[in-house]
């Protein structure tokens, strides 16, 4: 890898995929990076504790992104006042009309709301914690690794990743095409089951034969970088 694409790098995966909810985070902090929601058991839960000496009032919100709007996820107890220092356990219940086949990605944020600050020159302020939530069939196996199923390939100025697996697969959005050292820029940090996503190249692709890329764990923590073939028309 070489020096420019490490330094392009390094502020996507602390952005996309490095998100501690204990690294200086202040507020209603989750106990983890990622809520998982499991078809099999109907729903899932996370621990969201006050990390603040005065109560607030917990305000939980389900966001569906615009490319995956499939299941319905509901969280029982959207608003709750939870006292300083205390921990709140949230239950998410999933409702679907069939069984699913592949897994779902949206985010959930907590959002603490201060008590009213008496005197005229006290503003209270707001901090949300925004982590990604994923919906994981029940009669699909776990895969760890589901980056190794991608299939990447290249035409002209173009480079087209496509999942053909029912898994998510996160990582960072910039890729390295091999042995010219070319960058890919993808749109996003996460590539949705059955998705295909094309992007424009600065140079040509040709003579390239592989593509190396940071994936993501499913906690969104980096892992080591892969190296897949590359398809070259």
């Amino acid at each position: 890898m070489n020096r420019n694409f490490f330094a392009l790098l390094l502020p996507l995966l602390a952005s996309a995929m490095t998100y501690s909810p204990f690294t200086h985070a202040a507020g209603m902090v989750p106990e983890t990076s990622l809520l998982i929601i499991n078809e099999a058991d109907e729903g899932g839960s996370i621990n969201v504790k006050n990390t603040d000496d005065k109560a607030e009032l917990l305000y939980t919100n389900i966001v569906d992104l615009k490319d995956d709007q499939t299941a319905r996820l509901i969280v029982t107890q959207p608003v709750v006042r939870v006292e300083g220092g205390q921990t709140q356990h949230l239950r998410f219940i999933l409702q679907t009309t069939e069984p699913l086949k592949v897994e779902h990605l949206k985010r959930v944020t907590f959002e603490g709301i201060p008590q009213k600050m008496p005197g005229k020159n006290k503003v209270g302020f707001n901090i949300r914690q925004d982590i990604p939530v994923l919906i994981h069939p029940a009669n699909l196996p776990v895969v760890k690794d589901a980056w190794t199923l991608l299939e990447w390939s290249a035409s002209g100025n173009s480079v087209t990743v496509s999942n053909p697996s029912p898994y998510v697969v996160r990582l960072a959005p910039q890729a390295e095409l091999l042995p010219s050292h070319t960058l890919a820029q993808l749109a996003k940090s996460y590539i949705l089951p059955g998705e295909k996503i094309t992007v424009t190249t600065e140079k040509n692709t040709s003579g390239n034969s592989e593509v190396k890329f940071v994936p993501a764990s499913r906690y969104g923590v980096q892992v080591e970088s892969y190296t897949a073939s590359l398809s070259v028309k």
